[in-house]
């Protein structure tokens, strides 16, 4: 952490504060401000934020106030571990694959060909993990006139913000609004902000829907920590210097990690954003847990499209975050995966 963001914690440590089980208005105030600054997205910050222990808890709470016991959720995939958040709300997932030979776009006919009576909501990952897609303002607003003409919620996961490397750029689907407003968004401090040892992320949405979410939220917790949303707020206001740089290097290290894979032999689409490539393994001959444990064996941890609720589980998530010579290192080891 920063010296300001250490700062912050420290001159707060010994202080008491009054609840906010919304959470604390300095910081409510400085994420709208910050939506505002950045994406031209006003926010009322009293009413429409809720500040939460990060966007998996922001997702779980959103999806329990929201839905009932029989719902059903679509879902493009492959996508993050939202299936056990959705059960929890007494709903139903129902998966409708992406295609490697559209670069893993939104696949808007399989959406329309999904749609049941029990249909209620939409989850999307923007931008996407596993596989780095990133929709552009075009393919958001589709899906959400899909969703205002089918009376649908469309709950967003948009927790990598900040690690868009290519092209259009992430959208917020908020900025979309205007289209249908029967919208939610979690968020995480986690991933934008190295905040994970905090747990800090927050739900915006619109006032009413928002007063059930926070219902649902008190059968969890009071109110977030005090001292982690005041260690959140110096992070969002202060210097981003130390995160720049990081972020910075993170469409280098794809392209090392796509180069050294392709060099091997397999390919991946190259992602638009995040810390993952998505690589197709086929030409192993293995698949699921035979292929994640054949990665481990030449030094690679991975996890296999079935973990994302992909169709195929012969591709895999590979990391690139770390150093340099460690993703060049790890994908020429690929070489040394059996094939057919």
């Amino acid at each position: 952490m920063p010296e300001h963001v250490v700062k912050a914690v420290s001159e707060s440590a010994g202080k008491a504060f009054p609840r906010a089980p919304r959470g604390l208005m300095v910081l409510k105030a400085a994420i709208a401000e910050h939506l505002n600054a950045r994406f031209g997205l006003r926010s009322e910050p009293d009413t429409e934020l809720l500040v939460t222990h990060g966007a998996q808890h922001g997702m779980s709470i959103a999806l329990r106030a929201l839905l009932a016991p029989g719902d059903e959720v679509l879902i493009p995939a492959p996508t993050y571990f939202y299936d056990a958040l959705v059960r929890m709300a007494g709903a139903r997932p129902r998966y409708v694959q992406a295609c490697a030979d559209e670069g893993w776009a939104l696949p808007f006919e399989g959406l329309e060909a999904a749609i049941t009576p029990a249909t209620r909501a939409i989850i999307l990952c923007n931008p996407n993990n596993p596989t780095g897609y990133v929709p552009s303002k075009s393919e958001l607003a589709s899906v959400l006139s899909f969703a205002k003409r089918h009376g649908l919620y469309v709950f967003s996961d948009e927790s990598y913000e900040d690690y868009v490397h290519d092209a259009h750029g992430y959208t917020p689907q908020m900025t979309l609004s205007g289209i249908h407003d029967r919208l939610v968004t979690v968020t995480s401090f986690s991933k934008n902000y190295a905040f994970s040892s905090w747990r800090v992320g927050y739900i915006h949405a619109p006032a009413d829907l928002l007063v059930a979410i926070q219902r649902a939220f008190e059968c969890d917790s009071i109110n977030v920590g005090d001292i982690p949303q005041l260690a959140a707020h110096a992070a969002l206001i202060g210097s981003r210097d130390w995160l720049d740089v990081e972020f910075g290097t993170f469409r280098d290290r794809r392209d090392i990690l796509l180069e050294a894979t392709r060099n091997a032999g397999f390919d991946a689409v190259t992602p638009g954003a995040g810390v993952f490539c998505y690589v197709d393994f086929a030409k192993t001959g293995l698949a699921g847990r035979e292929l994640e444990e054949a990665l481990l064996d030449v030094g690679v941890p991975a996890s296999t499209g079935d973990r994302f609720a992909g169709r195929d589980s012969h591709y895999a998530r590979i990391m690139y975050g770390g150093k340099e010579e460690n993703i060049r290192r790890a994908a020429e080891r690929f070489a040394l995966l059996p094939r057919l």
